[in-house]
């Protein structure tokens, strides 16, 4: 069974298509997971922030001390949003790439 560059090119495309779909699915998985995480982890660090705030509440006014520790902790999960969103589409990339090269070798082997 000898296959043709135009069937080794459709299969391509198909695989290529299909990667495309997939990578689409994944990247909505990922928002919404990483969103019900960043919801998660809000609830553990205004947990701690509590606790640290009843420390601190005699040293400071808690308004001054509330919005410093509000902004701090915006711009930090901000932060940790767009590292965990780079990794995620580094690996994304990665897989991909990795998936159609060995494709590729494997259409040249044959």
């Amino acid at each position: 069974m000898s296959l043709t560059i135009q069937q080794i090119l459709q299969d391509a495309k198909k695989l290529s298509s299909k990667l495309k779909e997939h990578d689409s699915a994944a990247d909505i998985i990922l928002s919404q997971t990483q969103s019900v995480y960043k919801k998660i982890d809000a609830m553990k660090q205004y947990k701690d922030e509590v606790g640290e705030l009843n420390d601190a509440a005699r040293q400071r006014p808690h308004s001054v001390l509330i919005a410093g520790i509000q902004q701090e902790n915006r711009h930090l999960r901000e932060l940790q949003q767009e590292n965990r969103e780079l990794r995620a589409a580094l690996e994304e990339h990665q897989n991909a790439l990795e998936l159609i090269m060995s494709k590729y070798r494997q259409q040249m082997t044959q």
